[in-house]
């Protein structure tokens, strides 16, 4: 059973109308799509922060750049 809370009343969404159904499935479908970037967004965080300390990790003095090279 689909059920939708709204101002601390449960409502049936079997028992509403055929649009107010559609309108319930697509609501669904966006909260399960936020979910998914949610989680996408934790995985892109992580992968980028693992990838900085890799960098890090590969950094060599000799790809320093002087302040004086930088001016031209």
């Amino acid at each position: 059973m689909w059920s939708y809370t709204h101002e601390d009343k449960t409502y049936d969404v079997q028992k509403i109308s055929p649009e107010g159904q559609a309108t319930f499935m697509l609501l669904a479908d966006v909260q399960k799509r936020i979910e998914d970037l949610e989680t996408n967004m934790t995985i892109n965080q992580a992968a980028a922060v693992a990838l900085h300390q890799k960098m890090q990790g590969l950094l060599v003095d000799e790809a320093i750049i002087e302040d004086n090279e930088t001016e031209d």
